[in-house]
């Protein structure tokens, strides 16, 4: 407790008061007991009901911390138990999960195997309907063609004077019997070889130039074909001169087609020693 100064009191130098403050200044052992003599009881107990009452605050305080620490305490635990028992139950409802999803990946592959396996066993089934068509159609179109062919080739036959207008002054069919039977005198006698011989009889038209009462002057031997190539011409050449070979009658490589062709084409028949003849 601080005593106020002299100065900060207005009193009287005679007053008992500035007496009694004066000398409480000077001798400070007195403020004690005369504290004493000017305070209650409960005043001067005040310092130690303060201490108490700071005591049982403190103490309160402690109680206060203990509950809110076991609070705490608690609550952790509940934190910690509910955090485990959430964990647990995402971990078994991941497990769950992928069990389904793997389930559901081992049937959806085996429902795609299978899906396979039916497409390769349908499309290996089009591909042999495929392959047949395809066999079916070369066999029908080969068969149209040797139609064709054959239409073609019975037609120049048929008009083969009219063909063979501009070469020879009257053509008419040979005999093929008795060429035929000249063919094979000559491959029995060593004359021809089997593929000559073979050539010979597959000549497709022969004709000959004669009169009426006349031996044939000349033959011609004729390859027909709608389309032709390089192989038609060695043809007619080579058969042309198996038949004069075996007739002893000079014989005319010929080849009656549909189409035009290149000039390096008459130029292969030139040298062939074969006419073309164009024939619509």
């Amino acid at each position: 407790m601080t005593i106020p100064s002299i100065s900060e009191l207005d009193l009287p130098d005679d007053e008992l008061l500035r007496r009694i403050v004066t000398a409480v200044a000077a001798h400070p052992e007195v403020r004690e007991p005369l504290l004493r003599v000017l305070l209650t009881d409960e005043f001067l107990n005040l310092p130690t009901e303060v201490k108490e009452l700071r005591q049982e605050m403190r103490e309160g305080f402690r109680a206060v911390n203990e509950r809110i620490d076991e609070t705490n305490r608690s609550l952790n635990e509940r934190i910690d138990e509910t955090n485990r028992s959430l964990n647990e139950r995402i971990s078994e409802t991941n497990r769950s999960l992928n069990e389904r999803i793997s389930e559901t990946n081992r049937s959806l592959n085996e429902r795609i195997d299978e899906t396979n396996q039916t497409m390769r066993e349908q499309f290996q089934a089009v591909s042999e309907r495929i392959d047949e068509n395809t066999r079916s159609i070369r066999t029908l179109t080969g068969q149209v063609g040797e139609l064709r062919g054959e239409a073609y080739e019975r037609r120049c036959a048929e008009q083969i004077d009219a063909a063979l207008i501009d070469h020879f002054d009257f053509a008419t069919l040979a005999d093929r019997t008795s060429i035929n039977r000249q063919l094979v005198q000559a491959r029995r006698s060593g004359l021809l070889t089997r593929e000559e011989y073979e050539g010979g009889r597959n000549v497709d038209i022969i004709v000959q130039e004669q009169m009426e009462g006349e031996t044939p002057s000349r033959l011609a031997a004729i390859e027909v074909s709608v389309t032709f190539n390089e192989d038609d011409l060695k043809n007619a050449a080579e058969r042309a001169a198996t038949i004069a070979r075996i007739t002893g009658v000079p014989t005319g490589a010929f080849l009656i087609t549909r189409n035009a062709w290149p000039e390096s084409v008459a130029a292969m028949a030139e040298q062939s020693g074969v006419t073309i003849v164009r024939r619509l």
